[in-house]
């Protein structure tokens, strides 16, 4: 849905690696961002956010981290 462009985030927590690994590539490829809640590789699964754009996935890190 997210590299279709039907949403423009996804915020997930607790994703095993089979849940993930296969979304990156297509994700990146249409331009979009994947990552840990802590800007981190998402590969290993844990809380993932994965955005549309770099400037929506700053914005969206920024609200998650925020204390």
């Amino acid at each position: 849905m997210l590299a279709a462009g039907h949403v423009d985030i996804c915020i997930e927590p607790g994703l095993h690696i089979y849940d993930i690994a296969g979304l990156i590539a297509p994700i990146e490829q249409a331009g979009g961002i994947v990552t840990g809640w802590d800007g981190g590789r998402p590969e290993q699964g844990g809380n993932v956010i994965a955005c549309g754009s770099p400037e929506l996935h700053a914005e969206a890190l920024a609200v998650l981290n925020r204390r």
